[in-house]
């Protein structure tokens, strides 16, 4: 899986890498071990889970902005090339600081040792080490125990949610997957989980007690009612995220919990400031007043997006823009489509495991449908005023509209 203007870097510092998704820390371990080990620079809050990362982490910059802390953040995909996966005070990284890493790597002999996405880690956390910094907002890759993310001694560790999803990797059931996610808890730390399910909890709180660690768990611990967040001796009153969706209330208090027991002094109107100023690329984004882009791209995340539609435009009728990957669930997502849309578009987009739109073409029950071959004959002028456009199914889509139209 190509990072895109990652692949010049490695070629500028001649160093090798692998595109394959290898699980597993020995490597990366070994290779930061070579440079200093500079993941345990500084305080870090690690997100992992299946959808609400992304969300979470929004949240979390915007409260350390809104508060002046000093922060760096690392997170999947990109969204227009390699530069934004590692930010620092929301500043995609710069072409020098990715310079000085690499130079560095290619000093300590990194080179063939690793995957793209742990070279990539590896990069951020020594862009990190060189600026002084008081948190750092780490995204897993995928899974959490054996992910390249999961290499800091200490960290807080967060959870939003867990369903079904790399189940060629993880597993096929929520137990199984739910051991990968639990795995980023570290000893005698805390972990801050979101609304799992039943079986997801109890393997929640079996790593904690074997790792003499915390559970702090949203609707028990700590909650949202009337827009008024509610842990231990702290309240924070008239919160209005205005990121679509029930399912933001509960990321919103996953940061705010998550920032409080890292030490953090938050205060109420800066909070609330922070919360409504909360945005993510790529999340129910409105491009403008007709047109959204949202990367669900998975049958959970799906849900969620199809039920924020059914909340905040009830009497709309929906035009779907659709491109997914082929190893996701797309029937499945495709049906829960076809729940509230008027029409679809699915377009082929530039991708190694991109699914070829007339599969989800001949698949679709819709008789208003239509297929492009690329992202360039999309057109986003098609709206009238009672409708809205709706572009979603993979992140990888999103950002490649976005490039080739401009928008």
């Amino acid at each position: 899986m190509e990072i895109k203007n990652f692949n010049k870097y490695k070629t500028k510092w001649h160093i090798e890498s692998e595109t394959i998704i290898k699980p597993g820390l020995e490597l990366i371990q070994s290779a930061l071990q070579k440079l200093g080990n500079p993941q345990d620079k500084h305080k870090v809050i690690h997100v992992a889970g299946t959808n609400g990362k992304g969300s979470t982490i929004a949240f979390l910059t915007a409260l350390a902005s809104e508060h002046g802390l000093s922060y760096g953040s690392f997170t999947s995909p990109s969204i227009i090339d390699v530069h934004d996966q590692i930010q620092i005070n929301s500043m995609p990284v710069t072409e020098k600081e990715m310079d000085n890493a690499f130079a560095l790597m290619q000093k300590r002999g990194i080179s063939g040792m690793l995957t793209d996405f742990e070279l990539l880690t590896v990069a951020a956390f020594l862009i990190f080490e060189k600026v002084e910094l008081d948190v750092l907002f780490i995204e897993a890759g995928m899974g959490g125990r054996l992910d390249s993310t999961n290499v800091m001694k200490n960290s807080i560790a967060v959870i939003p949610s867990i369903s079904i999803d790399h189940t060629n990797f993880l597993g096929d059931t929520i137990e199984k997957i739910s051991w990968h996610k639990a795995g980023i808890l570290k000893a005698n730390s805390q972990l801050v989980i979101g609304s799992l399910l039943e079986p997801a909890k109890k393997i929640m709180y079996k790593e904690a007690e074997e790792k003499n660690a915390t559970v702090i768990e949203y609707d028990k611990d700590f909650r949202v009612v009337k827009e008024r967040y509610t842990y231990k001796e702290y309240s924070f009153a008239n919160l209005n995220p205005q990121m679509i969706g029930e399912h933001q209330q509960s990321n919103m208090a996953l940061a705010i919990t998550s920032l409080l027991i890292s030490g953090f002094d938050l205060v109420v109107s800066q909070v609330q400031v922070a919360v409504k100023n909360a945005r993510l690329p790529g999340r129910m984004e409105k491009i403008r007043d007709n047109l959204y882009m949202d990367g669900a791209h998975n049958r959970a995340s799906m849900d969620a997006l199809v039920e924020a539609l059914k909340e905040r435009f009830p009497d709309k009728q929906i035009h779907f823009i659709v491109g997914i990957l082929k190893d996701k669930e797309y029937s499945v997502m495709l049906r829960k489509l076809e729940e509230i849309g008027s029409s679809f578009e699915f377009v082929n987009f530039q991708h190694e495991r991109a699914l070829d739109a007339i599969v989800l073409y001949e698949l679709c029950n819709n008789s208003s449908k239509v297929l492009k071959k690329d992202a360039n004959e999309v057109d986003f002028n098609e709206n009238s005023e009672d409708s809205i456009t709706i572009v979603t199914g993979s992140f990888y889509f999103i950002a490649e509209l976005k490039e080739k139209t401009g928008i």
